[in-house]
């Protein structure tokens, strides 16, 4: 028996990978970089990854117990790799210009973390995502904007574009976006241009609408959406509707959840703050809602 058919008939006599967390580092802009890879048991890699990204004040640990693991739950049954990175001091640098962040390069880290996961064999680099809430989701309008040919899709929780982003985004492709906002949020307020937390003004940004017609227009998406309201199962004072627009460029779709009532909150999370950020919904299982967005939706090539 030869070296390589020796080496082919161990790969495929192994067990396989056992399903966990592993937290790990690498190397970039002279910064060691931390994050954390959930690995369900038994898929056969290379597998999609939704990359989650906390919010301000927050890390990968953070989001990974506010949102009690159920993204891990749904790669054990779905198969896929959940990465929860941690950003520089615990914020994302998401093009507002905020200090502390303003100097970092999150999207070449995001960058080499994916390539580092695609080039191990563990990840598909055809099917790459990003979710985040907050300072997360403005970070992953951002990785649309400046790395649109790596990113599948994107969905911003509680967030919308920059305002400084907003005039440079020009997407290499159309990329499919979903977006989850409460009308209710007095920290990204639905119409307002300020992002405040209390008394502290957190740079600027479009208001919601205006993010999902820059959106509309990028993507090259024609006529009216499509508008439906969603069932509401648990009396929370929060109602969802969606706003969807599907004839799009490149069969890419832009989707508004509007969250009537919510707060500057992650659909079922761990509630905190309840009298800052406002209501928490608990009438959709958002995490299954945006894995199956993200699943239907892959890059035509790889890079």
């Amino acid at each position: 028996m030869s070296a390589a058919t020796a080496l082919l008939f161990l790969l495929l006599a192994a067990p396989p990978a056992r399903a966990g967390i592993a937290e790990s580092s690498l190397e970039h802009g002279g910064l060691r970089r931390t994050y954390s890879v959930y690995s369900p048991q038994g898929k056969k890699a290379p597998l999609p990854a939704v990359f989650v990204l906390h919010g301000g004040k927050g890390g990968g640990a953070q989001i990974r117990k506010h949102t009690e693991r159920r993204f891990e739950a749904l790669a054990d049954e779905r198969g896929f790799l959940v990465v929860y990175p941690d950003g520089v001091n615990q914020h994302w640098n998401d093009g507002r210009g905020q200090p502390g962040s303003k100097d970092v390069d999150d999207t070449g880290f995001l960058a080499a973390l994916s390539d580092s996961l695609v080039k191990s064999g563990a990840a598909d680099p055809a099917r790459l995502y990003a979710v985040g809430i907050s300072n997360g989701g403005f970070m992953a309008h951002a990785l649309a904007c400046r790395d649109a040919g790596r990113w599948a899709a994107v969905s911003a929780v509680v967030a919308s574009l920059g305002e400084a982003l907003a005039p440079e985004c020009r997407p290499s492709r159309p990329v499919s976006v979903l977006m989850v906002n409460g009308t209710e949020d007095r920290l990204i307020p639905w119409d307002g241009r300020d992002v405040r937390f209390l008394w502290r003004k957190l740079g600027r940004k479009l208001t919601v609408p205006e993010t999902v017609a820059r959106w509309t227009a990028l993507d090259g998406c024609s006529g009216e959406p499509e508008r439906s309201e969603l069932p509401d199962p648990v009396d929370d004072g929060t109602r969802w509707s969606l706003e969807a627009r599907r004839s799009c460029r490149g069969g890419a779709e832009v989707l508004l959840y509007k969250v009537a009532g919510g707060g500057h909150t992650w659909p079922h999370g761990t509630p905190y703050l309840k009298r800052v950020v406002g209501r928490t919904s608990r009438d959709v299982d958002f995490e299954r809602l945006v894995v199956d967005f993200f699943l239907r939706h892959a890059l035509e090539a790889s890079r």
